[in-house]
């Protein structure tokens, strides 16, 4: 290593831009379609070989996303994006052999042999960059104008609000965690005492509403669509949990959910914040079951899923059609929900998105039987026991 390389400042609020990093809690983790998607993007819009979203820890530059580079991380010494953390805009380096920083760094004077670079920061909230969007050339190139670096930043933004809502979920995973420990533990010492889980499931209500709201702070703040549409469905899976909790604190049965009442706000709640077209009708068939809080929160959750695919993308351009829900009894403790609709076929659920990766995490916790079908709108049938 040459003497005569630069090394990077460190930005000056270092300790406490680390310590928000990992409370991200997203270093090492495995990649994720939504990012690849996004440097993909990149890269087609500046025509470039290479396009990275890296995060920036104590001594490593780590690539939470990479097309174009097999390298999964580089010492922080040597990364571009070092210089990119401690700006509040986009960095361009045109040539880096002309670039007294960068002349003599080993990814320039060996492989991957970078010339162009440009990076935009990714900034969580208190204005703390924890890494950047960047992309990469071998070949020297112009400065960016000024739409160009807007396009970049825009970009970046769209991913850290990525990372902001996979870490919005990733609370409220861990907070539904707290919430059913606490509630074993207190029912098993305490004897299931009504007035306490009466309690319980009302202070729970008022926690989800609270992070509901703060949810919709942070969408309100969002210019981007995606990210904003994408925050709407985070809102609605705190909504179908919250009315849960709200049936309970008003029922005379604090052990048991009525499916049936359960599903019918669903749909007023799904209707209200997708719309439904009035060429589309819903029709819910249910007999008069009840089930306990474990089952009833999948079940839930489930049903949002596969309605609001539905309403978003089974009806376009003024098809008509019907939404159908359709609870029955299979046998003693044992009841089948089934979902369907006549619109276009499956086409907001990814294979291997967030949406059908709930759905299949939510059948295995309550032991469910799950089957889909297709070929003429989107069928799903949920078989589950706890039936009362």
């Amino acid at each position: 290593m040459s003497s005569g390389r630069v090394i990077p400042p460190l930005p000056w609020n270092e300790p406490l831009r680390l310590r928000t990093l990992h409370r991200y809690a997203i270093l090492d983790t495995p990649a994720e379609a939504v990012h690849d998607r996004i440097t993909r993007l990149a890269a087609r819009m500046f025509d470039t070989p290479v396009s990275l979203i890296t995060l920036l820890d104590e001594t490593r530059q780590w690539f939470k996303s990479r097309h174009g580079l097999g390298l999964a991380s580089t010492p922080r010494d040597v990364a571009f994006c070092a210089y990119t953390i401690v700006s509040d805009e986009v960095t361009v380096v045109p040539d880096a052999c002309a670039d007294e920083r960068f002349a003599e760094n080993p990814l320039v004077i060996s492989a991957p042999g970078i010339r162009f670079y440009a990076g935009a920061p990714l900034r969580a909230p208190g204005n703390l960059v924890l890494g950047t969007l960047c992309v990469i050339d071998v070949q020297p190139r112009p400065d960016l104008d000024a739409d160009e670096r807007a396009m970049l930043q825009d970009l970046a933004d769209l991913a850290m609000h990525e990372i902001e809502a996979r870490h919005a979920a990733d609370i409220a995973a861990f907070e539904i965690g707290l919430r059913r420990r606490a509630e074993q533990a207190l029912a098993t010492a305490l004897g299931e005492k009504d007035a306490l889980l009466r309690e319980i499931h009302h202070r729970v209500k008022n926690n989800l509403q609270s992070l509901w709201g703060l949810v919709q702070i942070e969408k309100s703040r969002m210019q981007d669509g995606h990210a904003r549409s994408r925050l709407d469905a985070v809102s609605q899976r705190i909504t179908v949990m919250g009315n849960i909790h709200k049936q309970l604190y008003s029922s005379h049965n604090l052990s048991g959910i009525n499916l049936p009442s359960h599903l019918e706000e669903l749909c007023r709640s799904l209707v209200g914040l997708y719309g439904c077209p009035k060429e589309v009708t819903i029709e819910v068939r249910a007999e008069q079951l009840e089930c306990g809080l474990d089952t009833a929160i999948p079940l839930g959750l489930i049903a949002n899923e596969v309605i609001s695919n539905s309403l978003k993308h089974g009806f376009p351009s003024g098809r008509k059609g019907r939404i159908e829900i359709y609870l029955r009894r299979t046998g003693k403790g044992e009841a089948e929900l089934t979902l369907s609709d006549d619109g276009v076929g499956l086409k907001g659920i990814e294979p291997r998105g967030i949406g059908m990766t709930l759905i299949h995490a939510l059948v295995d916790q309550i032991g469910a039987s799950f089957s889909m079908e297709t070929a003429s709108g989107c069928t799903v049938r949920i078989g589950f026991q706890d039936c009362r």
